[in-house]
């Protein structure tokens, strides 16, 4: 049986891919900052979950080896976590909130993908890592401008280890367009998004799911960024 580790696992994508992985009949390892209700209501012999509440290194690599130990080897690592916020909401804390943002987009998948290099790595079945991006990571939005450049420096990081992985694991990426609106987003910025995409619709979660999925079954495809966004990259400019 297959095993894929996903990172922000109990809630939004990191959840909707959880339960889809289940059905397809991987086993799933799920990491998570907080316990998950949702997670333990899945009720599965094959969901592993790992409360991990500040990500450290320390946490990290118990889990790993905790990992390894298990199931010696795994297929895949889906690096979903993510924090997006803008930046006038952290005034403030504007240092705090960067060093997260840096940490959760990137110290965090750079230390996972070390730590899980021996267990992924195999040149007769490369294993894989798949960044969670943002199509922002190329032209960013001003009033996101950390979290955008956190965001690019991920990207950077999959084109890196696409490059020091290869051949025995397959490094890629995908950028996200407007996947599902979050609650305290308004009717006029729903709006706005949805005018700014060639495919103007709030697409869902299940994009991104056949994307991943694709890129597993892709054996020739390595260092890629996939664009899941309706055409809303191109038509922002």
């Amino acid at each position: 049986m297959n095993t894929i580790l996903i990172t922000g696992a109990g809630r939004r994508l990191g959840l909707y891919l959880t339960e889809a992985f289940l059905q397809q009949g991987w086993n799933v390892i799920a990491f998570t900052r907080s316990g998950s209700e949702a997670l333990n209501n899945l009720d599965s012999k094959h969901l592993f979950q790992f409360e991990l509440p500040t990500y450290s290194q320390q946490e990290l690599s118990a889990a790993l080896t905790q990992i390894k130990q298990q199931f010696g080897t795994i297929q895949a690592v889906v690096h979903n976590a993510s924090v997006f916020e803008q930046d006038d909401k952290h005034k403030l804390d504007a240092f705090a909130f960067y060093e997260q943002l840096f940490h959760v987009h990137m110290r965090v998948p750079m230390a996972i993908n070390e730590l899980s290099a021996e267990l992924l790595a195999n040149e007769q079945t490369a294993g894989n890592i798949i960044h969670i991006t943002d199509i922002y990571a190329d032209n960013p939005n001003e009033a996101y401008s950390m979290y955008c450049s956190t965001k690019a420096g991920l990207e950077n990081l999959n084109k890196s280890y696409a490059k020091k992985f290869a051949p025995g694991i397959r490094v890629n990426s995908i950028a996200p367009g407007p996947m599902m609106f979050l609650e305290e987003h308004s009717e006029q910025e729903k709006q706005t998004v949805v005018s700014e995409t060639l495919l103007p619709m709030e697409h869902g979660f299940k994009p991104v799911l056949m994307a991943i999925n694709a890129i597993l079954k892709n054996h020739y495809m390595t260092g890629s960024c996939v664009r899941v966004d309706g055409g809303r990259a191109i038509k922002r400019g």
